[in-house]
């Protein structure tokens, strides 16, 4: 958890003015132990429930959004709205796919960079009776930084050059930041990711999204964890936002 570099590119915000460290999360959505049933409109009881901080969460209301240049507009007008957007993106069954049933959606209702949280159910069981890790999906619209603008910040710092590689999803430049501990299977694993939305880095519009695995509940903070679930995924949870939001 150390260097929490990510929760600052996630946040989008002042990447030039910060120093890239602390130690807390963009979005207090880690989930409490109980089970909602996944669906394609919000859940009637209210998920918000299930966060770290209820008074700064926002309930998930479904949200037809819109794509392309017309998202960033509505980014830059009506954050809390494109966050709404953002976390309609895919149908109940599509992050069933990915998820699992029993998913739920929330708000982080940050003035500056209301953010969009899709979490498991923390209290589904495996075969063998045992809890489950817990996927976290953290998605935010960031409308006026570059990813080459990202880019040429973090990599030209000694500190945070070497967590930082580049790669491509759906045919568009994406920018990953992490630490060896991110991907070691052990606590807390994380794919931080950033996308030029529009195909060219050098043109402002990046889609932030943060993929967590946590332990199962009832486990030490430190213990192991199926990475592999992470790494399956990644990418195709990525091509899916982008093929509704930016195709």
């Amino acid at each position: 958890m150390n260097g929490r570099l990510v929760t600052l590119v996630l946040a989008a915000t002042t990447l030039t003015a910060t120093t890239l460290s602390g130690c807390g999360s963009i979005v207090p959505g880690t989930a409490k132990p109980e089970s909602t049933p996944s669906s394609g409109k919000a859940a009637a009881a209210g998920a918000c429930v299930r966060s770290n901080e209820p008074e700064v969460c926002q309930e998930w209301s479904d949200t037809k959004p819109k794509t392309g240049q017309d998202l960033l507009r509505t980014a830059e007008e009506e954050p809390v709205v494109a966050a709404q957007m953002l976390c309609s993106a895919l149908p109940g069954d599509v992050l069933d796919r990915f998820l699992g049933a029993g998913h739920y959606r929330v708000i982080a209702d940050s003035p500056r960079s209301p953010t969009c949280t899709i979490s498991s159910d923390d209290n589904k069981k495996g075969a063998d009776g045992k809890y489950e890790s817990v996927i976290e999906v953290e998605i935010f619209l960031s409308t006026k930084e570059s990813l080459a603008r990202d880019l040429s910040i973090l990599q030209s710092r000694p500190d945070t050059a070497a967590k930082v590689t580049e790669l491509s999803i759906a045919g568009k430049p994406v920018m990953r930041v992490g630490d060896p501990e991110d991907a070691n299977g052990q606590g807390r694993d994380k794919e931080e990711l950033s996308i030029a939305v529009l195909g060219d880095k050098e043109k402002p519009g990046a889609l932030r999204v943060r993929q967590n695995l946590r332990p199962p509940r009832g486990t030490k903070v430190d213990a192991p964890v199926d990475r592999a679930r992470l790494d399956s995924i990644r990418d195709p949870l990525v091509a899916e936002l982008l093929k509704t939001l930016f195709p």
